[in-house]
């Protein structure tokens, strides 16, 4: 029997486990090995004063059907929930105030005329601009450029500085100037040369979009999908389903040949034989454990950087919340000179989420624009989310719950060349048969790309051994 372990326990390393006892069965001895003393990485959901927090993310997109696919593989069909609908669902904090994003606004590209005409988010000039990016040539360079340089180019600095750069700073936690535009978002370069403008091409794919977003009964589906009791619904249903060997609190150490097989090193000093290996560690965590045995891919590993991240959830009573409040939340530009980069309103966006009328707030700290707030201690954090929705949101009441994540070093960073990178990465992997990488670090960060992750890594390994 073949010996498979995963290193790391996570949505990823879940997945992966999950995929492999379904495809494999009991040709495969699976062992789960997970650094701390829980599995479901970032995945958390905690109840608490009637409210419920995610800790992780508090949702999955529905245009990627990997995690609504598993979640109905695993029995939670009756538990699924869509994001509600809002006319304004986002907002942009700008001058001292909240604006409504304009209607027809798809992601960083208007689709509509008049609601950018009426916003008062942006100059005059601003929108000329903006209006005259159907006249602009489209690029003939097949080279990565930056998620700013792209958008500057299309769409003008306003564009960038009130739409493009926040979005990022809430989407990646990333930085604009250093993203890839080619691994954020590749459909805009791709729509740039097959229709030649950017606003075309968008209001074809939303036409397009209309039509997906449709499910088997007409109606149309949610942009986002969760869980009744939270995404950690997902990771305990797999759980549940998992019979392998899974080792807690147990931090490998370093991965080394051993005759045909290889040998991981915990860091008590045992040592577990395996023939495959999944590595769903963040990719410097892999790095340091291949380090020993192939230096060159630890090398090209180490050049995904990462940042830290943190986020405050504070439940408040509805009579407490100014009645102007709706949507589901704000993203806040760099340039604003704020504490945090968005807000998100969960008992607005999801049902289930607070009793009665309460309202809950999610606020986001850190990234790559201010890592060192990530940091700071939990009392610290919520102290700065509080202080940013008093001056913010007129909020001076004082919150029913208030909880603080802190993510050290957990979100990739798809930098200009990120394409190019891990393809080298792969190519250096492909030395050490048996060695296969899964996770956010490499073509997707969200919850469905994890998921896909880790059914690429147990088809892998299935067809690597024969077994199908």
């Amino acid at each position: 029997m073949k010996r498979v372990t995963i290193l790391g326990g996570g949505i990823t390393g879940l997945a992966t486990a999950y995929y492999l006892q379904q495809l494999a069965g009991d040709a495969v001895e699976v062992t789960l090995i997970e650094a701390s003393g829980r599995l479901g990485g970032k995945v958390v959901s905690t109840p608490a004063e009637g409210f419920l927090i995610e800790g992780g993310p508090d949702s999955f997109i529905s245009t990627k059907k990997a995690a609504l696919d598993l979640c109905r593989e695993l029995g939670l069909d009756d538990q699924l929930i869509g994001s509600n609908s809002a006319k304004n669902p986002t907002y942009i904090w700008s001058r001292n105030r909240l604006h409504p994003m304009p209607e027809g606004m798809m992601l960083m590209a208007p689709t509509m005329i008049l609601p950018m005409a009426r916003s008062r988010l942006f100059s005059w000039a601003g929108k000329l601009r903006m209006g005259l990016e159907p006249f602009i040539l489209q690029s003939k360079s097949d080279e990565d450029e930056s998620l700013a340089d792209f958008v500057r180019r299309r769409l003008g600095k306003e564009a960038l500085a009130k739409i493009a750069s926040p979005l990022m700073a809430g989407i990646h936690s990333g930085d604009a100037e250093k993203l890839s535009i080619r691994s954020t978002f590749p459909m805009f370069p791709e729509i740039e040369q097959k229709h030649g403008s950017l606003i075309r091409g968008m209001l074809h794919r939303k036409e397009q979009q209309k039509q997906a977003a449709t499910n088997s009964n007409g109606k149309r589906m949610p942009m986002f999908y969760s869980l009744r009791g939270g995404v950690e619904q997902l990771t305990e249903a797999i759980q549940s389903r998992l019979c392998i060997k899974q080792l807690l609190n147990s931090r490998a150490r370093s991965v080394t040949r051993d005759g045909d097989a290889y040998a991981i090193t915990l860091e008590n000093g045992e040592r577990i034989s395996a023939d495959e290996i999944v590595f769903a560690t963040p990719a410097y965590v892999t790095a340091d454990l291949v380090e020993q045995t192939a230096p060159e891919l630890a090398s090209r590993l180490r050049g995904i950087r990462y940042v830290s991240v943190a986020n405050v959830s504070l439940g408040f009573r509805r009579e407490d919340i100014p009645p102007t409040i709706k949507g589901y939340g704000f993203v806040v530009p760099p340039t604003e000179g704020r504490k945090i980069t968005a807000c998100s309103i969960s008992s607005l966006k999801f049902n289930n989420r607070a009793v009665d009328e309460d309202i809950l707030f999610r606020v986001f700290i850190g990234g790559a624009h201010a890592e060192p707030l990530a940091t700071l201690d939990e009392a610290e954090l919520i102290e700065i989310a509080r202080e940013e929705l008093r001056t913010m949101l007129k909020i001076t009441a004082a919150p029913l719950v208030a909880r603080a994540y802190r993510w050290n070093k957990s979100t990739p960073q798809y930098e200009v060349g990120h394409r190019v990178r891990v393809a080298a990465i792969e190519q250096s992997v492909a030395a050490f048969a048996g060695w296969h990488l899964a996770g956010a670090a490499y073509r997707g960060v969200g919850i469905p790309e994890c998921i896909e992750s880790g059914l690429r890594a147990a088809q892998a390994i299935v067809s690597r051994l024969n077994l199908i």
